[in-house]
């Protein structure tokens, strides 16, 4: 919710000096545990390691590349989503640059009491990180990764993501209980990016982050689920959009261009827009929602008269929409809003928290208003992309009528329909969501891949991993019904099943 600072590029260059060299690898070290030893740790800037992880993995997630496909955002016609790769990106990327020098911070600040508020946000953006990465690929190294120098597993096992779990919504729970406002803690201050040190901010984060993972284990373990929903409902939480965890960008007058919106900066080089899909359009247009024009810049050059047009997912032209063209010009793209110099990127938001209300009191969880959580979450939506409010009382009055006459399931999809927009280009949260509900149904093309024309229910391990660490991650794979493929289920896609076809499925969607 904070706007990265322009005094940011100098602060940036002195920690990534720093901490290339805390996460730089010897020979005899496996990546995820890179030897964090090579500068003392008195010298150490705990701010400076928090101001480059924060900045380095929120501008990470707004992610725009083959997972924005998987959750129905973007089309891309000149990739093909459903075809295998190494998937080593993401996983080393977490490891080497993010969780290894967050895991430094709780080290540095553990046992000194007048930095136990910076010992408990390093815990909590551990965990935001952790779960990213659990839910891409399953069970990974955790207990045993990034460690001390002097504690180094050179093999760290993979843990299964059941034990993730618990053990992040344990750390959530602790290190909002941890967090003080006792005036004597050393602050963050402008160091924290994000909320600027502001404790009650933290601890809204650290709870809704916590009901978040605790809804996410609902089909696999309601008791555990409902434990932490029980606890963590009448804690504070993120409630207005003023509480958002979120970073906005610097704009086009950034002096380091690596501080202005990704999607901008790619804009630079490329005519190239990125495509909306017909998921997003279909599902706006259904229910006439205002947030269409603020989402989706309408095809310049529309084929009769279809000037909301998306791409579907993994389309094979020939077979699929040989009577169609799908130029530039005649398909739907990215909302400024969103490729704007200055962006705010958005990871956990009062819209979310609401949504993960309804569902929580749509399952008996909790005595709240299932039906009032969702309005509360379309409400603050809209108003987050400052919809007039003349537009939003009609279409809460009109979607509220079809809520309160659908089905338990009819109302669970509108849950997590609503969800996903306001989500919008929060893509790895909302992959997850779709793998763990079978929300929004996501029309697929012919081309089977390695998929079978499905969409992939989690990330392959990298390949180095099983040339580093053999024996972990083969006995990690061992556990996945069906192996490391883009189709095992992790531990929480339980839910029975899934995927559910869209009712197009065997006809094209135009």
């Amino acid at each position: 919710m904070y706007k990265l600072p322009a005094y940011f590029k100098k602060r940036f260059l002195f920690s990534l000096f720093l901490t290339t060299s805390l996460v730089s690898c010897t020979d005899e070290f496996a990546d995820i545990n890179t030897n964090p030893a090579l500068v003392t740790t008195d010298v150490v800037n705990v701010n400076n390691l928090l101001a480059r992880v924060q900045k380095e993995s929120i501008f990470d997630y707004y992610e725009y590349g083959y997972l924005t496909e998987f959750c129905g955002y973007y089309g891309n016609p000149a990739t093909v989503p459903l075809s295998n790769r190494d998937w080593s990106e993401p996983f080393n990327e977490f490891y080497r640059s993010f969780i290894i020098n967050t895991s430094e911070i709780i080290r540095l600040t553990a046992d000194k009491p007048l930095l136990s508020n910076k010992n408990a946000i390093g815990r909590i953006m551990k965990v935001w990180l952790f779960h990213q990465l659990t839910d891409m690929y399953g069970d990974v190294p955790y207990f045993e990764a990034a460690l001390n120098v002097n504690e180094v597993v050179n093999y760290p096992k993979y843990d299964k993501q059941e034990d993730i779990y618990k053990d992040m919504l344990k750390e959530l729970k602790e290190a909002s209980a941890q967090l003080s406002t006792d005036a004597s803690q050393v602050p963050f201050g402008n160091s924290d990016l994000m909320f600027k040190g502001n404790i009650e901010s933290w601890r809204r984060f650290a709870n809704s982050l916590r009901l978040r993972l605790a809804i996410r284990t609902r089909f696999v373990d309601q008791a555990l689920a409902a434990e932490h929903i029980a606890d963590v409902i009448s804690q504070p939480l993120i409630t207005l959009n003023e509480q958002n965890a979120a970073l906005t960008t610097e704009g086009a007058s950034a002096g380091d261009i690596n501080n202005r919106n990704p999607v901008y900066n790619r804009y630079q080089s490329t005519t190239v827009p990125l495509y909306t899909t017909n998921t997003v359009t279909d599902n706006l247009l259904s229910r006439n929602d205002p947030r269409l024009p603020v989402f989706v810049i309408p095809a310049t050059e529309p084929e009769d008269g279809a000037l909301w047009r998306g791409r579907p997912f993994a389309v094979d032209l020939d077979l699929d929409a040989s009577d169609l063209s799908f130029r530039q010009e005649q398909v739907a793209s990215l909302g400024a809003l969103f490729s704007a110099a200055q962006y705010q990127i958005k990871i956990m938001t009062a819209p979310e928290v609401f949504f993960l209300r309804a569902e929580a009191a749509l399952a008996g969880i909790t005595t709240e208003s299932a039906e009032d959580m969702w309005k509360n979450g379309i409400k603050l939506s809209m108003e987050m992309y400052n919809v007039a409010a003349d537009k939003i009382d009609p279409y809460l009055e009109a979607q509220g009528a079809l809520f309160a006459a659908g089905s338990e399931e009819k109302k669970l999809e509108e849950i997590i329909v609503q969800k996903w927009l306001g989500n919008y280009f929060q893509t790895k949260e909302s992959w997850a969501e779709y793998r763990r509900t079978g929300y929004p149904l996501i029309w697929v093309g012919s081309q089977k891949g390695d998929t079978d024309r499905r969409v992939p229910r989690r990330l392959t391990y990298p390949t180095g991993e099983f040339l580093r660490n053999e024996k972990s991650v083969a006995e990690a794979a061992q556990r996945l019904t069906g192996g490391d493929t883009f189709m095992s289920r992790i531990w929480w896609d339980a839910r029975t099943g899934l995927p559910f076809a869209h009712p197009l499925q065997d006809s094209f969607p135009y």
